[in-house]
């Protein structure tokens, strides 16, 4: 029998018969002891649909059980009003929208009014509506009374709202941006184009966007709810066309007290911190479509075709990419923190002024803001891929891994938006310049700046010009690094002068800190320091001290100045606003940024990003500056870079639609990014390679993957094979798109980034496309299983540190995780010259085929308390791969939750399927060991593989070692920043306080080990006994329950939870010995090795939990098979029996036919036989035994029989009364017709 389960329940505990107890643990969820009998898979069915129906279906897995308030956006049914009111030659960018302000504002009306609706019913507050992309509202609310809502026929789905957070002049020429301007009779520079930048505003009075260029302007038009007005001079509408403040300088979606937005329409920029901060969302705009700001602080208004490079170089702002495009504001952040209405700003870039005339939407979207390790199933990313069928494009950020430490090279941390299927995502990669400060030479010596790097901890912006200017003196040659204090006569010489000394030695080596020598300086009457370098750029900072003010020259300035102090005195002035004013030569050029966020590997046959761009220290316009620039750093900057070449490229070709426009950029992307060892990052770091705008907007044929034209490059995924499976091939077809009116002939071959033995590709060594054709080329990777090894990245690091920011404190240290994959670029070359790349990427894994060869465990005698089982199947030994196994009492099964009930299928991945514990005291006191050194192991399955366990999901064991009832420990599932490997934090509980006493790799051991952490859905929490405070000495039970979430639930609540189970540290039911592995809590799992299965005793049957934690993931679909359930390949329960011995009946011996079926019925206590020990193998059975018979192997289950008997002939003292009422109840018979039984 099954019991329906909606998508958030409870499972039940196996084994815990007869117990009713309450556990109250800490995350407030309210446990019971389950009675019902134990569960094997074949009696769990999990395509059972809760008691809602449909209306479950319709909510995300995060709301079934979300307790408090929450935000959400409820999806209506029926397509957004772009979509509905546009012809499909619109649609595809063929035709300019058509007006139907009518159909669009009813639409809008109706959409308002369903909004207003939800919001009454459910007592919810309405935060915003989207009718455009798609029609819904966001409203918060208490999440019991939202749910009700999925019954309303108007209600397609309810999916949490995740807030999202915010993630110039050399790149131009990097990225050939600047080519594609000047190129004769053909550039570029997105005329006609409209950018939307959904960001925290755009000061628009700045000089960059043709504004006045003066702090009064923007103070003047920060007292403005409007926009001003074209002739208002604060504008220039050219430029900038409109926009919307949808949240207000106070709103920010982490704080409550100031989560609800206060919108206006005049979409500008903060300046948060004072001058010279920089808004983001300014710095992004200018990135993308600035004009420029020229030397003098003006706006450049020259033409782009007859720019050179020196006169770029010589501006003080660069222009944006796209220098004629124009700029669409949606603001959606506040002055600080994060925001929630990202998908209001999406549907806003639809109809920006809202009159419902599709004419002004835009055409482009920049995204410089996302959230790390969200799924691809986050409803922005369904809106963007939405929106990229409605013909608008979005670039997106792939994350700086900001609330990582900035590491970022961890897989999965570039989550959603870019993660979307029709997003592309831009990594930040360094250019070949950077900027660099500057110093002004006052004296007529022919040397007019030097350049280098100010210290730091001296504050410019509070100084005096008199304390930023002084003449410069020689320190003396016996004291030419500062590093000894002045004696009294070489003070006389340097009081009142700016103190000229050599940083480094030859070796490029410092022989003190810079705060030594500054106070030396200082103490000797100095005013500044001018320090000689001997490199061009250096990439640790100086400190210096607070009092006076230094600078440290570049190699080629230090001589220019050596040459000016020769012919005679040298007078310099620093200033605020000559920091990050000059270029210079980039000491990583074209090097990947190591924040720049990794994206995903294949497991859902995709890799992210998609390209790479200039994001690091980028100047922009400064927000609320007038006229002056400020540099950052970060994809956000990277992202903006390619949206004004993405503009390049529509304005090129205005047929394209939003996956060519990907194509042609990702195409063209030939510059490869390498590291400082000269080792190409993959495809699922970098994407193709940095971007080049000429060769994307000289793209007339386009390739991408057939099957996910959208994704644009192919990944074959992540496939699983045993070494004795004989050679694999695996097929997928590009298509060469040929919008050219001309034939083209392309030579192809293949760059690698990375690779592992036993994986080939292979492509046709030629291929034509003819003018305005299709077609298909095919790629085949070729897997030898039984050659592949655990390869690493050649451009990953090994080992990483999790350090507390905060302190400086390192937390843990390790072998970080990772997969192996063959992976390169794809190229094909016309007359000798690159013309397209293509990213191509596979993750093959070999896997084992191992299983526990036995259906049941059974023992010999009723004494016994050893049975030995064999091992079989196909073992995994090869490459740095080795199968694992893990053993364990199984404490809990579950079903699987239909994944139509879910909102965001990723979720799949914490459906709990099988919990188990395992101790292995019990194995060191049987060899003469001290128990208390052993370890406490809970082994759990899921419904669903992960890509990789990051804060994203969380599992949580949670520890009650009193009897209390209460939690006294949690083994918690999660990430140290800095650190790509999941762990186990161990939290020790007391009251409402909680510290943390240890962490521990999650399976035993680090990433040097492969035990399979990486598309998987088991894992293995292994922490000490001692850590726990258990002792053999004590010997106490415990009880756990084991929690599961996600992000995306919101409010007090959990995606899935076991009750609370009972097991013996040192007295387990059953526990395990073997062959070790090295890895505490895991055995060798090969075909012929043998595991010993102890019992505690013989009155209770128990099952087994085997996890064999290398074999391949198998069919997790829950689905009915001939065998049972379909529950994967890796995780096996077995029975033990309670016991099986030699036949207790007289009349039934050994060599009966039925002997082992016999026994097996009196070991489960189902027929005890006749008092004189005989069993009467051939007397008949009566309708009353066989009652009984179902009942016993049944589990016996709590029952009480009614008062009234329901049969004629069975009265209330029948032996058997209680059983055949038992049949009656549960279906089985209704007797006959005559009331009798």
């Amino acid at each position: 029998m099954t019991t329906p389960h909606a998508p958030r329940r409870r499972m039940k505990a196996v084994g815990a018969t007869g117990l009713s107890a309450a556990l109250a643990l800490t995350l407030g969820v309210p446990a019971t002891f389950s009675a019902a009998h134990a569960q094997s898979p074949q009696q769990v069915e999990g395509s059972t649909a809760s008691a809602s129906g449909d209306a479950a279906s319709r909510i995300s897995p995060g709301l079934q059980k979300a307790e408090g308030q929450v935000t959400v956006y409820v999806q209506f049914k029926g397509k957004g009003a772009y979509e509905q009111t546009q012809s499909a030659a619109v649609l595809a960018r063929k035709e300019a929208p058509a007006n139907r302000q009518a159909q669009v504002q009813a639409i809008a009306a109706q959409v308002q009014s369903q909004a207003q609706s939800v919001a009454a019913a459910s007592g919810a507050k309405l935060m915003y509506t989207t009718h455009n992309a798609m029609r819904g509202a966001a409203i918060t609310g208490d999440a019991a009374q939202i749910r009700a809502l999925a019954e309303r026929p108007d209600v397609e789905r309810i999916s949490p709202i995740i807030a999202k957070e915010r993630m110039n002049s050399g790149s131009e020429i990097d990225t050939k941006t600047l080519a594609t301007w000047t190129r004769e009779n053909t550039g570029y520079t997105g005329k006609g184009v409209k950018i939307a930048i959904v960001d925290s505003g755009v000061d628009y009075t700045h000089a960059d966007f043709g504004g006045p260029g003066t702090v009064d302007a923007y103070l003047k038009a920060k007292a403005m709810t409007e926009l001003p007005s074209a002739d208002s001079g604060l504008i220039d509408r050219n430029k900038f066309i409109g926009g919307i403040d949808l949240v207000g300088d106070d709103y920010n979606a982490s704080v409550a007290e100031k989560s609800t937005p206060q919108p206006d329409n005049n979409p500008l920029d903060c300046r948060p911190d004072g001058f010279g901060s920089g808004g983001h969302g300014t710095h992004v705009a200018g990135t993308a479509a600035g004009y420029g700001v020229t030397a003098n602080g003006t706006t450049y208004r020259g033409d782009y075709k007859n720019l050179t490079e020196e006169q770029l170089k010589g501006m003080s702002i660069g222009p944006g990419t796209a220098p004629d495009a124009q700029i669409l504001a949606i603001r959606v952040f506040g002055c600080y923190g994060n925001s929630s209405v990202v998908m209001k700003a999406l549907d806003t870039v639809m109809d920006p002024n809202g009159d419902g005339d599709f004419s002004d939407r835009a055409d482009i979207v920049n995204l410089s803001l996302g959230g790390e390790f969200a799924p691809a199933d986050d409803p922005e990313s369904y809106m963007i891929n939405t929106m990229a069928r409605q013909g608008v494009f979005t670039v997106a950020a792939a994350g700086n891994a900001n609330n990582y430490n900035g590491v970022g090279d961890t897989y999965s941390d570039s989550g959603s938006p870019a993660n979307a299927a029709a997003a592309l995502s831009v990594a930040n990669a360094y250019g070949s310049t950077q900027p660099i400060d500057r110093a002004r030479v006052t004296t007529k010596t022919g040397l007019e700046w030097l350049q280098g790097d100010y210290s730091v901890n001296f504050d410019y912006s509070k100084a005096s010009a008199d304390q930023l200017r002084g003449e410069v003196v020689a320190a003396p040659k016996r004291n030419r690094y500062a590093c000894e204090a002045f004696t009294a006569d070489e003070a006389k010489a340097l009081k009142g002068k700016w103190v000229y000394f050599e940083w480094d030695q030859d070796d490029l080596s410092f022989p003190c800190g810079s705060k030594t020598r500054f106070d030396y300086v200082q103490a000797a009457g100095g005013l500044g320091v001018v320090m000689a370098g001997k490199a061009e750029r250096y990439t640790i900072g100086i400190g210096g001290n607070a009092t006076i003010p230094g600078l440290r020259l570049t190699a080629s300035s230090t001589k220019d100045l050596e040459k000016a102090l020769a012919a005679g005195p040298v007078t310099v002035e620093m200033n605020l606003d000559y920091k990050a004013s000059g270029r210079g030569p980039h000491s990583h050029a074209f090097d990947l940024n190591s924040s720049s966020a990794r994206g995903q590997h294949g497991s859902d046959g995709f890799i992210k990003p998609d390209l790479a761009a200039p994001g690091t220290e980028i100047v922009s316009a400064a927000v609320g500056t007038g006229n002056k620039g400020v540099s950052f750093t970060g994809t956000s900057m990277a992202t903006p870079h390619v949206t004004g070449i993405a503009a390049l490229v529509m304005q090129a070709h205005q047929d394209y639609n939003p996956q060519m426009i990907k194509a042609a950029l990702m195409n063209g992307a030939s510059t490869p990014i390498k590291n400082e060892q000269g080792a190409q990052y993959a495809v699922d770091r970098v994407g193709t390679g940095m971007v080049n705008a000429r060769a994307a907007v000289d793209a007339k044929v386009i390739a991408y993957d057939a099957k996910t034209p959208e994704r644009v490059s192919t990944a074959f995924g992540v496939l699983e094979y045993t070494p004795d499976s004989g050679i694999q091939t695996v097929q997928r077809e590009i298509v060469l798109d040929n919008t050219d009116s001309q034939a083209h002939t392309y030579t192809l071959s293949y760059e690698a980034s990375t690779t592992i033995p036993g994986v080939e590709y292979s492509y046709p060594q030629q291929v034509s496309v003819g003018a305005g054709e299709r077609k298909n080329v095919t790629v085949t990777v070729r897997i030898d299983p039984s050659k592949l090894e655990k390869t690493m990245d050649p451009a990953m690091s090994a080992d990483q540190v999790a350090q507390d920011w905060t302190t400086g404190k390192t937390l843990i240290a390790g072998k970080r995780q990772y997969i192996a994959s063959a992976s390169g670029r794809l190229i094909f070359s016309e007359n000798g010259r690159e013309a397209i790349r293509q990213s191509i990427h596979v993750a093959p894994k070999p896997v084992s085929k191992m299983r526990v060869d036995a259906s049941r465990i059974d023992y010999k005698g009723i004494a016994d308390k050893e049975s030995t089982v064999t091992l079989r199947g196909t073992t995994l030994n090869q490459g740095g791969y080795r199968s694992l196994l893990g053993a364990f009492e199984l404490g809990a099964v579950s079903d699987r939750i239909p994944t139509g009930q879910l909102k965001l299928p990723s979720n799949q991945a914490v459906d709990l399927q099988y919990v188990g514990a395992a101790s292995d005291a019990p194995a060191l006191k049987a060899a003469g060991k001290n128990p208390n050194d052993g370890s406490l192991f809970f082994g759990i399955s899921t419904w669903g593989t992960w890509d990789s366990m990051h804060w994203g999901r969380q599992v949580q064991v949670q520890i009650d070692t009193t009897g209390d009832s209460k939690a006294d420990y949690t083994l918690e599932v999660t990430r140290e920043k800095g650190l790509d490997y999941p762990l186990v934090k161990v939290w020790s509980i007391s009251g409402k306080a909680s510290t943390v006493v240890a962490r521990y790799p999650l399976n035993s051991a680090w990433g040097d080990t492969d035990t399979n952490t990486m598309d998987t859905n088991t894992m293995i929490l292994g922490v000490p006994l001692k850590d726990l405070g258990l002792t053999a000495e004590k010997a106490q039970s415990i009880k756990y329950t084991v929690q599961t979430d996600t992000w995306y639930n919101e409010g007090n609540s959990y995606v899935d939870a076991t009750d609370a189970i009972t097991f013996s540290p040192f007295n387990p039911g059953v526990w395990f010995t073997g062959e070790e592995s090295g890895v505490p809590g895991l055995f060798v799992d090969r075909d012929g090795g043998q595991l010993t299965v102890h019992r505690k005793n013989n009155n209770k049957e128990r099952q087994a939990l085997f996890l064999h934690m290398h074999n391949a993931t198998g069919d997790l679909s829950g689905r009915k098979t001939a065998n049972g359930v379909a529950a994967g390949d890796r995780a096996q329960v077995v029975k033990v029996a309670r016991t099986i011995h030699d036949a207790r009946f007289t009349d039934v011996p050994a060599d009966n036919q039925f002997y082992r079926e016999i026994t097996w019925i009196a070991s489960h206590q189902i027929d005890r036989g006749y008092p004189d020990g005989t069993f009467r193998p051939l007397n008949n059975m009566d309708r009353a035994t066989m009652a009984a018979y179902f009942y016993r192997m049944s589990g016996s289950p709590q029952f009480t029989a009614p008062s009234t008997p329901s049969f004629k002939d069975v009265p209330l003292n029948h032996p058997y009364y209680k059983e055949i009422e038992w049949m009656k109840a549960q279906g089985i018979t209704t007797g006959w017709s005559d009331g009798t039984f």
